[in-house]
């Protein structure tokens, strides 16, 4: 008898793993995606002749996938995650086909808008399938697996970027997704057996048409005040008026809502919204360095997209490190608030002395400045999770992890967009037109306005971080911290 359950727990066994393989896969070009764009952003900018826009083809991605995120967590639950796992799937890939395909600027960012649909949704349904598929004690084995997945595509997409770029074409980074995605797609089609599930839930339609209004006008004032308009013209002053009456008809739709996309009550904890806060900003001034220090080496250092995207490297690993060590640690001392303080000024002290940078500055110096930025920042990206989950109802975890990923991604579109903004404004200060070649102390000059304004976003979050006050963790929530348990679904 003992036999026999044993040869049925190992075929249980193959038969998951027979599926996991595919959702890695997807898992993998879903956070390839986020750092192999990074590093051939220039290239791409200099093909269609209009670098000053070409941080839009990160933000746009970012935008869409921060509102699908939530959606789709919610349709899986409706409708079966199998079915809105394809869906999801086949948007991303449609968008992928599309931005290799683009013949201009325009194109490639409403491609980049549509793959970021589906790949918000791409995230939070692969761990949620696991969590169905794998039994309770099991779990946060499958879901170190996927992990590994996550982490070789961060340091995989810098390199892969580069070659591509260099020796390829760019185009590349985006083709690559479809053979991966649609073997991953057929394996799942047959392979993947859910449960059905009926749910009494709905989607917050009106909450998430607002928020995308609110995000979306909130990014353009950010991108074209001061540059593209003038700060006092009708245009940023009508896109000041629509940001702020999107905010306001949302928070008065949530409050009625059925199903809130957000609840307010979560707003009431002061850990909670500090969290949000820090997770935004500390993702915010993450972009910064995951999109322009590989343009800084290649405009003033004249690296190629494969060296400049080297650099990347010991920012991700650093990061991740740090996760992983904090982690630990938060679960044997149950603190956690001395975390995002340290966070705050390993990363705002060396990114500001990469802002002292020039042409002639040793790389030995930024990379090993990169490792420290990458490290602080990630003692932000554990504490904000626990930290946010911690201080809320046991009934609000999943919606509460997906308000802290929503401004995880916000975050992420806005440091994409602002810096990109602030370049363009520095390079135009310094006599620079986008039909102009501006010389190499002019790029220098203008690089080391992006990586000064970073400082005071960190700023802002040390003093987040000092006033927060420190709840006790949870036992839930110690297991999340030490890696034996997942971080519940959204």
């Amino acid at each position: 008898m003992a036999e026999l359950v044993r040869d049925d727990a190992d075929r249980q066994t193959r038969s998951l793993l027979l599926v996991l393989v595919p959702l890695m896969l997807v898992l993998f070009i879903y956070t390839l995606d986020q750092t192999i764009v990074a590093t051939t952003i220039p290239t791409i900018g200099r093909a269609f002749g209009d670098l000053s826009s070409a941080s839009w083809i990160a933000s746009a991605y970012l935008l869409t996938s921060a509102v699908s995120t939530l959606i789709f967590g919610k349709l899986g639950d409706m409708h079966g995650r199998k079915k809105i796992f394809q869906v999801a799937l086949v948007i991303f890939l449609i968008g992928s086909a599309l931005s290799a395909a683009a013949q201009n600027m325009p194109m490639i960012i409403g491609s980049r808008a549509l793959q970021g649909v589906g790949g918000g949704g791409l995230g939070s349904l692969v761990q949620a399938i696991v969590g169905d598929l794998a039994p309770a004690r099991q779990r946060s084995r499958y879901m170190s697996y996927l992990g590994i997945a996550a982490t070789v595509s961060l340091v995989a997409g810098p390199l892969l970027g580069g070659i591509f770029a260099d020796d390829i074409s760019w185009r590349w980074i985006f083709l690559i997704n479809l053979p991966i995605g649609i073997a991953a797609l057929a394996i799942v089609a047959r392979r993947l057996h859910l449960p059905v599930r009926q749910s009494e839930r709905h989607i917050d339609y009106p909450g998430s048409a607002l928020v995308t209004v609110f995000t979306a006008a909130l990014l353009l004032v950010t991108v074209w005040g001061g540059d593209r308009y003038a700060w006092g013209s009708v245009t940023i002053i009508a896109l000041i008026v629509i940001t702020i009456g999107a905010l306001a008809a949302y928070l008065l739709v949530e409050r009625k809502a059925a199903e809130a996309i957000t609840p307010l009550r979560l707003f009431r904890s002061q850990v909670f919204n500090i969290s949000a806060a820090q997770f935004g900003i500390a993702t915010l001034v993450l972009f910064a360095g995951l999109l322009y220090i590989p343009e800084f080496r290649q405009q003033v250092n004249h690296d190629s997209a494969f060296v400049s995207g080297l650099f990347l490297i010991p920012m991700l690993v650093g990061l991740v490190i740090a996760t992983a060590v904090s982690g630990q640690l938060i679960a044997k001392t149950g603190r956690y608030k001395i975390y995002p303080v340290i966070g705050a000024v390993l990363s705002g002290g060396s990114m500001f002395a990469i802002s002292r940078f020039t042409a002639t500055t040793p790389a030995v110096w930024l990379i090993a400045l990169l490792a420290i930025f990458g490290a602080g920042i990630g003692l932000f990206v554990q504490v904000a999770v626990l930290a946010g989950q911690n201080d809320v109802e046991a009934r609000d975890l999943g919606v509460a992890t997906g308000a802290l990923n929503f401004f995880k991604t916000l975050g992420g579109a806005l440091g994409s967009a602002l810096f990109g903004a602030i370049l363009a404004a520095s390079l135009r200060q310094a006599g620079v037109h986008q039909a102009g070649s501006p010389g190499r102390e002019q790029y220098v000059a203008a690089y080391q306005h992006v990586f000064f304004w970073t400082v005071p976003f960190m700023a802002v979050c040390l003093v987040l971080g000092l006033v927060m006050k420190e709840k006790p963790l949870s036992e839930e929530m110690i297991q999340v911290a030490e890696g034996k348990a997942e971080v519940p679904e959204y």
